[in-house]
């Protein structure tokens, strides 16, 4: 009995200075970012986004060569909650070859460190960009997307404390794409609480 009250009392007090914030939160997770972060803890300069919480920049602690710029969204008290990168322009044809032979490399990445991922491929009903021709200017009318997702609840094996990692196929004309990838830790809907509940004392 008093061994089950002693375990109960050190999950406690692990799950309290986790969350204060007082015990090293593990190896950095994705381009050198870890759940809980403080902004001035990311380094670099981080300008603040419309969306309440969201900051830009372009310089993270292990960028990656093939993205440009990075998103980061911080709860008041919870702290990095979530992260989204951008590639840089990728040239394609209008049929998007190149974009979805790019996005299919990340995919295989992201599957050798994550397993278990479900990928979609879906065309809106009824749209007529149905041909194979149409993908970038179908992309363009969210008539039809290209998403990949590693979730925890799905068989994914995460750690550094993620919870769902996703990329998503972009386009920004009918010859030129984007690739974005975004991270969710294990605190977002935590995170999510404290920024609406922030917006919300604002009226």
């Amino acid at each position: 009995m008093r061994r089950v009250a002693i375990l109960a009392l050190a999950v406690l007090v692990l799950t309290v200075t986790l969350s204060l914030g007082l015990v090293d939160r593990g190896i950095a997770g994705p381009f050198g970012l870890t759940m809980g972060m403080k902004p001035e803890e990311v380094g670099g300069k981080l300008e603040k986004r419309a969306k309440p919480g969201v900051y830009q920049t372009t310089a993270v602690p292990k960028p990656h060569k093939f993205f440009e710029v990075y998103y980061l969204r911080f709860g008041p008290k919870t702290g990095l909650c979530w992260v989204m990168a951008v590639s840089k322009p990728v040239a394609t044809s209008v049929s998007g070859t190149e974009l979805r032979n790019e996005f299919d490399q990340m995919e295989e990445r992201l599957t050798a460190q994550y397993r278990k991922g479900k990928r979609y491929d879906l065309l809106r009903d009824g749209s007529m960009l149905n041909q194979p021709k149409d993908f970038m200017p179908g992309l363009q009318k969210q008539d039809r997307s290209l998403t990949a997702i590693w979730s925890v609840k799905d068989g994914a094996v995460m750690s550094n404390y993620l919870q769902e990692v996703w990329i998503q196929a972009c386009a920004l004309s009918d010859e030129k794409g984007c690739i974005r990838i975004w991270y969710q830790f294990e605190n977002f809907e935590q995170c999510e609480e404290e920024l609406k509940a922030a917006e919300n004392a604002a009226l």
